[in-house]
Order: C-alpha cells, then sequence, then structure tokens
C-alpha cells in the first residue's frame, strides 16, 4: 500500500520518526517500520501508538489526530503539530 506523503518528521537521536498520510491510511513510522496504523477514507478521532527500546528504556510514541490537527508525542512530550483539514 501506498503510504502518501509525509506530513511530519521528528528525528531524536538515531530515531526517526514519520507520520505519513494518505486517503487511505494514516500511519506512523518509526525506523523505517509501519507501527500502526488507522484505516479509513474518513478521518475522524484517533490515536496511533508505538514504541521505542533507547537504552533498554522504552519510549512511548503517539500520534494523536483530533480537531484537524495531528500532535506527535515523544516520551510524553508534544514534539510536533500539523493542521490536517485541507488533506
Amino acid at each position: 500500500m501506498d503510504l502518501g506523503k509525509i506530513r511530519i518528521e521528528y528525528k531524536e537521536n538515531d530515531n526517526v520518526v514519520q507520520i505519513y498520510n494518505s486517503p487511505q491510511a494514516c500511519s506512523l513510522v518509526i525506523n523505517d517500520k509501519v507501527v500502526d496504523q488507522y484505516l479509513s477514507l474518513v478521518a475522524t478521532r484517533f490515536c496511533l501508538k508505538g514504541e521505542i527500546d533507547s537504552n533498554n528504556e522504552p519510549i512511548t510514541v503517539e500520534a494523536k489526530m483530533g480537531y484537524l490537527n495531528m500532535r506527535l508525542y515523544y516520551n510524553g512530550r508534544l514534539v510536533a503539530k500539523k493542521f490536517m483539514g485541507l488533506g
């Protein structure tokens, strides 16, 4: 499946977190691996989740969609926000 366009990209240490969006899906990609997807033609509120192992410590990654904005949280910290209302 075509992941679409990168809408958000965040880098910390050696980790790369990306959010892709296409008409059929929104995908959370961590270090070139799709870890969670929301499959739908209509986007409502949803949350994509993943985890990174950094020095034997888990780092939680969440992409939350709501009110036309996508927010990316890295280890509980808001690191990016993007308006998604126009595709």
